[in-house]
């Protein structure tokens, strides 16, 4: 009985937990020149190296979008920042200030804990 329900089980368990993470869009905001840009995307695919992660070339959006009203790097999930900052009004391209430096690999992989 028990052989049955672990055949059952463990598959569903599969399931659930990959419609979790497949169920998140990540984008990742940067640009050509902006010195931080490179070194996040690394830690990035570094803290969820499964995730499938679309690269937002912020130079390339019209002026109108509003994933400008984030700064470079910045990492969004389903439309919002990892890390709540909030985006601004009348965006332009610029570069993220990380006050406390960039975020580890530890702590992109806790942020995206707290999400699934």
């Amino acid at each position: 009985m028990l052989a049955q329900s672990l055949h059952i089980t463990i598959p569903a368990l599969f399931l659930m937990a990959t419609s979790c993470t497949s169920s998140m869009h990540i984008e990742f905001l940067g640009f050509e020149g902006c010195p931080n840009t490179p070194e996040l995307r690394k830690r990035l695919v570094e803290a969820e190296p499964n995730m499938e992660i679309v690269d937002v070339d912020l130079m390339g959006l019209a002026n109108s979008d509003s994933r400008l009203g984030w700064g470079a790097p910045t990492i969004l999930v389903n439309g919002r920042d990892l890390f709540g900052v909030p985006s601004a009004k009348n965006g332009s391209v610029s570069c993220r200030n990380w006050s406390s430096g960039l975020p580890s690999v530890v702590e992109i992989h806790a942020a995206f804990e707290g999400i699934e």
